[in-house]
C-alpha cells in the first residue's frame, strides 16, 4: 500500500468523527420517537386520562431525581431537577420542596387497549418493568408531556422509558 495508508487512516479518522457528531443524541427540544415512546395513543393504560392535556407525545429530558414516591394508584413519582435545556418544560407551577422541578410518573403496565376506569384499578394492574431510580440518579427519561390540569404543572406522564446515567 506504501504511503498512502497514514493519509487513508486519518482520512477514515475524519470521515468517522463527522458520523458520529451528526448522530449524537438529540437536542433538548426532541421529540423523536426513537427516543423511547411507543406508538399509538400517548395516554393509553392511563387511569382517567380527560385529567391530562397532551401538549407533546413524546418528549425526551434528563434531569437528576430529587426523590421518589410511591402512590395508592400503583405509580411512582419521580420529582426531576432537570438539567440546562429543559427548563422549557416546567411552568409556573412545576416545583417540589420550592424549587423547580418536573414530576415524571412511572405508572402500572395496565392494558393500551382501555384505560382503567380509576385508580383502584390502575393499582390492580401489574407493576411496571421499568427501572425504579432512587435520590440522587442523573437519569434520561421519554413519554407524553402533559399538563395535569387538576394541579396545574407538567408532567412527563406515563414514563415510557427511562436509563439510569449515573449517580451524583
Amino acid at each position: 500500500m506504501g504511503t498512502g495508508l497514514p493519509a487513508l487512516t486519518r482520512l477514515l479518522f475524519v470521515v468517522l468523527v463527522g458520523v458520529c457528531a451528526c448522530t449524537g443524541g438529540g437536542s433538548a427540544g426532541s421529540t423523536s420517537p426513537g427516543h423511547g415512546c411507543r406508538s399509538g395513543p400517548p395516554l393509553a393504560g392511563v387511569w382517567s386520562p380527560d385529567r391530562l392535556q397532551v401538549l407533546s407525545a413524546c418528549k425526551h429530558v434528563t434531569g437528576i431525581v430529587a426523590v421518589t414516591q410511591p402512590e395508592p394508584d400503583g405509580d411512582h413519582h419521580i420529582w426531576l431537577r432537570v438539567d440546562p435545556g429543559y427548563e422549557y418544560l416546567l411552568n409556573a407551577e412545576n416545583h417540589f420542596q420550592a424549587e423547580p422541578a418536573l414530576l415524571a410518573e412511572i405508572t402500572p403496565d395496565c392494558p393500551l387497549t382501555a384505560n382503567p376506569p380509576n385508580a383502584e384499578s390502575a393499582d390492580r394492574c401489574p407493576s411496571s418493568t421499568l427501572p425504579l431510580p432512587r435520590t440522587g440518579d442523573h437519569i434520561a427519561i421519554d413519554g407524553p408531556w402533559v399538563l395535569d390540569t387538576e394541579h396545574g404543572w407538567n408532567e412527563i406522564h406515563p414514563v415510557e422509558s427511562i436509563q439510569i446515567l449515573g449517580h451524583v
